[in-house]
């Protein structure tokens, strides 16, 4: 009974927080809405589902309500110490280098067989068979396979997919640019078998529509739509909640029993590893982009992988939540670190909101890790895919003085 007051309790204040962050009006893609809104569908999921999973520790829902607790007050004092107001209009302006943003869409189209070479070479056999996935999931996951030079370009791919839906909506660039840098996104997030990758070309194409509120209901349904259908080819083809030979009924029912594993399970999960984490690594995993870097140098030993081995739940998985590689450099107090990146967050969101394009843009990249706080930590562990991500603005997007309007003469 206690176990079933105190998830009352973590419901409750993550709903409460899902409120006072909708009060504001501040649109339904601010940081806070999305924090406290994917949290509180976990916790409502778990407390629906809690039969078909081993029970978690009290203590540990109780650190769990704390950490919310905390991001409450965090999400107050933002707020209030920088609102959003309104404020005069920028006197500058970010253009898209249009002969650039081509070139790189040419680029990542003429490198399209190369990376496919590479990842049927991975796989064996045809990745389009659900043997062939599954084995090419697992020379990733697993064998430590990479894509080498690469793998530079899928993170330009859905920085392009942002920046060419950004300036379409703009009027800025032809639409059907924007709609071929979608599609390559897509593309290069199916060779690399990455699930959470087509949430972020979706973040990536519908954030900056929210932001310069033409988001329009068709739009965001035909997104969704593209997202759930390669949700569930990707689905299909590891054996995951589809099947070729089952009905549609079927596969939805087995999609969305599936879904809710992948999604509850890593809360779980990481409840049971809550042993391991007595010795504090003081760094060695949420720092591990630094230590690598080191590595490189000579100056230190290689770091950790950042591969887990699977718990079972009985539902296995290898995702631990945000809050695992924190929690393992500094124990308990771990659990409160990703909570201070919300008001990096909001500091984006207010940015983004007055139509600055280069803060629509980091603001939209940022929900990534946000959103995927639910599975895994996507802040410290993806510091080099962001340091390109920043890289590729720089030189896509130029900033100029806005130019004044003239006034007509009496």
């Amino acid at each position: 009974m206690l176990t079933i007051f105190i998830l009352f309790i973590l419901i409750a204040i993550t709903l409460f927080g899902l409120f006072v962050a909708k009060l504001g009006k501040f649109g339904p893609f601010n940081p806070f809405t999305l924090f406290f809104g994917s949290w509180a569908a976990i916790f409502i999921m778990y407390a629906v589902f809690q039969d078909v999973y081993y029970p978690v520790p009290e203590e540990y829902l109780l650190i769990q309500v704390c950490v919310h607790l905390f991001a409450f007050f965090v999400m107050i004092g933002s707020q209030l110490s920088k609102p959003i107001t309104k404020q005069p209009a920028l006197p500058y302006e970010y253009v898209l280098n249009k002969k650039l943003f081509t070139l790189l869409q040419i680029a990542l189209l003429l490198a399209l067989p190369a990376f496919y070479q590479m990842v049927v070479s991975y796989a064996g056999q045809s990745i389009f068979t659900s043997t062939g996935y599954t084995r090419l999931r697992y020379a990733f996951n697993n064998e430590g396979r990479d894509m080498g030079r690469l793998g530079y370009l899928y993170s330009f791919a859905f920085l392009s997919a942002a920046i060419g839906v950004l300036y379409a909506a703009k009027n800025q660039l032809n639409k059907w640019q924007a709609v071929l840098s979608i599609l390559i996104a897509l593309i290069y997030a199916f060779l690399t078998t990455g699930r959470t990758f087509f949430l972020m070309t979706f973040l990536f194409a519908v954030v900056p529509l929210a932001l310069l509120g033409k988001l329009k209901v068709k739009s965001l349904m035909i997104l969704s739509g593209v997202l759930l259908s390669f949700f569930l080819l990707v689905a299909s083809l590891t054996s995951k909640g589809a099947s070729t030979d089952a009905s549609f009924s079927d596969n939805m029912s087995s999609f969305i029993e599936s879904a809710h594993s992948y999604l509850i399970a890593p809360f779980v999960a990481l409840s049971m590893q809550m042993s391991e984490f007595d010795a504090p690594a003081l760094g060695e995993y949420s720092l591990r982009f630094f230590f690598s870097v080191l590595a490189a140098l000579g100056l230190t030993n290689r770091p950790m992988s950042l591969v887990r081995g699977y718990e079972f739940t009985p539902a296995p998985t290898n995702l631990y939540t945000v809050y695992e590689v924190y929690v393992r450099d500094f124990a308990v107090f771990g659990f409160f670190l990703p909570v201070l990146f919300l008001p990096i967050h909001w500091y984006l969101y207010k940015k983004a909101r007055r139509g600055h394009e280069l803060y629509i843009i980091i603001y939209a990249i940022s929900t990534y890790p946000l959103l995927t706080q639910v599975l895994q930590d996507q802040y410290m562990t993806l510091i080099s895919t962001w340091i390109q991500l920043f890289i590729g603005c720089w030189l896509l997007m130029k900033k100029r003085k806005k130019p004044i309007p003239e006034t007509p003469s009496e």
